[in-house]
């Protein structure tokens, strides 16, 4: 897929926006509400009423292999506030290279070859800084500075990922996640791929009780197989005896065709696509995660906050 004039004039027009907003500066504390800890250098915490709600877990160290294995590239744990675990999965279990919500794509291919950037093989992900970390009465974020490299520790990819957490003021919301990311080439580089190995994704626990595990889609009978650009997907699983709920949320704005891998029981799924981007070119991308205690609700209520998110 290459993207195209009309695209590329989106991609800057965001760009320019995204930009000034990362740029404003603020305190690691506003209010009562949210607040930004940095804990050695492994893990960015984001609390909420005093209260861990996030960890980004962005260590990257090569001293063994099995600490590399376990930091060999950054990604979001989702922490359950009233229970104080992780919903998410990190390093180890069934699929190790599954963690939280997390990037990748299994065939990035430049000039060079073919590189695996899913389960990290002949490649890594490495976070650099951060590069803005801001807080509101209404939100928190943060934006992480990767190189994405392949062998050799050769640069083909720096991306900026902010993430915002807010909430809806609803009991039974643990978290709003936006994402949003900048991709830049640093080489002639293809994103490819399939949906099972390559995209936006969020991995639940590797505890969860497969059996429970189930898919809500914006129409009945859709099959995220062979319906393609879904506006969003939820999740349902459960967790030692608790239940959640995920909403992962593709904006319009984001490249076509998008499929959703959205059927596995062990709670992986996520926004998969394709794309060609040259040298210096840069690709911008939108995602809102919500998640929820307990079940979900209609089709008819998510897709009113599918709606209200792209709106503004």
């Amino acid at each position: 897929m290459v993207i195209n004039r009309q695209w590329k004039l989106k991609v800057k027009s965001v760009l320019i926006l995204w930009t000034l907003l990362a740029a404003g500066s603020a305190s690691l504390q506003a209010g009562n509400t949210f607040e930004i800890r940095k804990e050695s250098q492994k893990e960015l915490v984001i609390q909420i009423e005093g209260k861990a709600v996030g960890k980004y877990m962005f260590e990257h160290d090569a001293s063994s292999k099995e600490i590399y294995h376990d930091t060999y590239k950054p990604f979001l744990h989702i922490i359950d506030p009233e229970r104080g675990i992780k919903i998410t999965k990190g390093p180890g279990g069934q699929f190790t290279h599954h963690r939280g919500i997390f990037l990748g794509w299994n065939r990035l291919t430049t000039s060079e070859g073919r590189f695996d950037l899913w389960h990290m093989n002949k490649g890594i992900q490495i976070h650099q800084a951060f590069t803005s970390k801001r807080l509101t009465p209404h939100d928190a974020s943060f934006t992480s500075n990767i190189h994405w490299l392949i062998s050799g520790e050769k640069i083909v990819m720096a991306e900026l990922r902010k993430m915002t957490f807010s909430h809806d003021g609803r009991k039974n919301t643990i978290a709003v996640v936006d994402l949003t990311t900048r991709l830049t080439a640093k080489v002639n580089l293809e994103l490819k791929g399939d949906p099972e190995h390559a995209g936006v994704q969020y991995r639940a626990a590797n505890e969860i009780n497969k059996k429970s595990t189930s898919y809500l889609f914006p129409e009945e009978k859709q099959n995220p197989r062979k319906d393609f650009d879904l506006p969003w997907v939820n999740q349902y699983y459960e967790l030692t005896g608790n239940g959640y709920s995920v909403t992962h949320m593709n904006h319009p704005g984001n490249p076509r065709p998008t499929r959703y891998s959205a059927y596995r029981d062990y709670g992986r799924f996520g926004a998969f696509f394709t794309v060609s981007l040259e040298e210096g070119e840069s690709l911008i991308l939108h995602y809102r995660f919500v998640i929820r205690r307990g079940k979900p609700g209609t089709r008819e209520s998510i897709q009113s906050e599918f709606e209200n998110w792209i709106q503004h």
